[in-house]
């Protein structure tokens, strides 16, 4: 499954790019969920969490996605 490890590329990049923009709170919040989203599936080896820490990864991506552009960069 190529689709799973690009996508997660795509979210830690993201993610890095946001964390280095990011305040203080901002950041201890991404560390948070980052490492809920990551780590969950390998705690709970079901697929439905599997699936949905997938999805979350996703969205969480999109956020991160947003608030890099909220800041002006990647434009």
């Amino acid at each position: 499954m190529p689709y799973l490890l690009f996508v997660d590329l795509l979210v830690l990049f993201l993610f890095i790019f946001a964390l280095v923009l990011a305040e203080t709170k901002v950041r201890l919040y991404l560390l948070a969920v980052m490492a809920l989203l990551f780590i969950f599936p390998f705690l709970f080896k079901t697929t439905a969490i599997k699936l949905i820490c997938f999805a979350g990864r996703v969205i969480f991506g999109i956020g991160c996605y947003v608030y890099v552009k909220m800041h002006g960069y990647l434009s």
